[in-house]
């Protein structure tokens, strides 16, 4: 995990939601004496797969646009610097100007223990150490700016889900999300979807390196309470058992997977999790019928 602050005084809400914006999306740079920080705000589609029989059609450009707005309000206030909004293809991006080393500027990079953008960055110990309602806002900022929510990502049935989507690349961020949310937070996640060869190209191919997909269920979600689904459980790994087998993959050795994942087959999202050092979960009463990485 990132570097233990003691003192948290100057974290608060506002500075939750930057850091959780600046943990999933953001970057710092540095040119002489110009700094940045870029937050950006992507998009895959132009339309969001709308509820059947729902007249609302939600157009991402534009909502995005709207809610450009309040968040870059926030930011400057808190920031007090320059701050513009670009947009690209399939992108927005936030972009703030740091003419000097102000306490801000020190102050994130401190937080976020000196990494410089989202393939390295780590839920930061200040965050572990708040109380619920900072890390509600961090997973807020998280949200935010890597969420699509979508009828597309729902469950069995109709039960609705929300994504969160962490680079292809980061392999710890995943791992430590899921815990801030299930063990911190006591809301359930339905499972992890890794950029792995057996996960993501069962079949053969070369589509695997993919973003992570961590769903969560959506319980506050009023789709889910209308319909009255009983309360989600949380994903424990430990008690979980093999449903199928996963083909072999060309890929398991490539360079683009991790020391503790090259190498291996993994038949589950829940044992790639477990090589990646999660230690969610108890025993049921039955034995673990699989150990990490074996060939099962």
């Amino acid at each position: 995990m990132g570097e233990r602050i003691r003192n948290l005084d100057y974290i608060d809400m506002d500075v939750a939601y930057l850091v959780g914006m600046i943990v999933a999306r953001g970057s710092f740079h540095q040119d002489g004496d110009v700094r940045r920080l870029v937050i950006q705000f992507p998009y895959r589609h132009d339309a969001m797969t709308p509820v059947p029989g729902s007249k609302i059609n939600v157009d991402r450009e534009t909502a995005l646009r709207l809610s450009m707005e309040s968040i870059r309000n926030r930011i400057s206030e808190l920031l007090e610097v320059d701050l513009r909004v670009e947009r690209k293809a399939r992108e927005i991006s936030l972009y703030a100007v740091f003419p000097k080393e102000t306490i801000g500027w020190r102050d994130l990079r401190y937080i976020t223990s000196r990494r410089s953008n989202y393939l390295d960055f780590e839920v930061p110990g200040v965050i572990l150490d708040a109380g619920a309602d900072i890390q509600r806002e961090f997973l807020r900022g998280i949200a935010d700016t890597s969420c699509e929510p979508s009828y597309a990502d729902r469950y069995q049935g109709e039960r609705q889900r929300i994504v969160i989507q962490v680079q292809f690349g980061n392999w710890i961020l995943p791992v430590q999300l899921c815990s801030l949310l299930q063990q911190n937070l006591k809301i359930p996640v339905s499972n992890v979807l890794w950029g792995h060869p057996n996960l993501r190209a069962p079949g053969g191919g070369s589509g695997w390196a993919k973003e992570t997909r961590i769903r969560i269920f959506a319980e506050m979600v009023r789709f889910n309470k209308e319909r009255g689904y009983p309360p989600a459980k949380i994903c424990n790994p430990k008690t979980k058992k093999l449903r199928g087998r996963k083909p072999r993959h060309d890929d398991e050795s490539s360079d683009k997977l991790p020391d503790r994942l090259c190498g291996k087959h993994f038949n589950s999202y829940y044992k790639v999790c477990r090589a990646l050092g999660c230690n969610q979960g108890k025993k049921g009463p039955q034995r673990e019928l699989f150990d990490v990485g074996e060939e099962d």
